[in-house]
């Protein structure tokens, strides 16, 4: 759902596991956000720039690859 933040955590070799911790949330729930069935909050967004450390806009950070969003 998310290609750019997937293409980031990828190039910094963090799994969905590593940062669902980090975020003190469940892979699951962090799945069901990457998917799209759930919203990230601003706060786990923000947090989220600043674990992956990327100089890159929330909006294109987390701008959707699903054409009908």
């Amino acid at each position: 759902m998310f290609c750019n933040l997937n293409a980031e955590m990828a190039r910094k070799g963090m799994t969905g596991a590593c940062l669902a911790e980090k975020l003190g949330i469940t892979p699951t729930t962090l799945s069901l956000k990457l998917s799209g069935k759930s919203e990230f909050t601003l706060r786990q967004a923000t947090a989220i720039k600043k674990l992956l450390n990327v100089d890159i806009p929330l909006e294109i950070l987390f701008q959707s690859d699903d054409k009908a969003v």
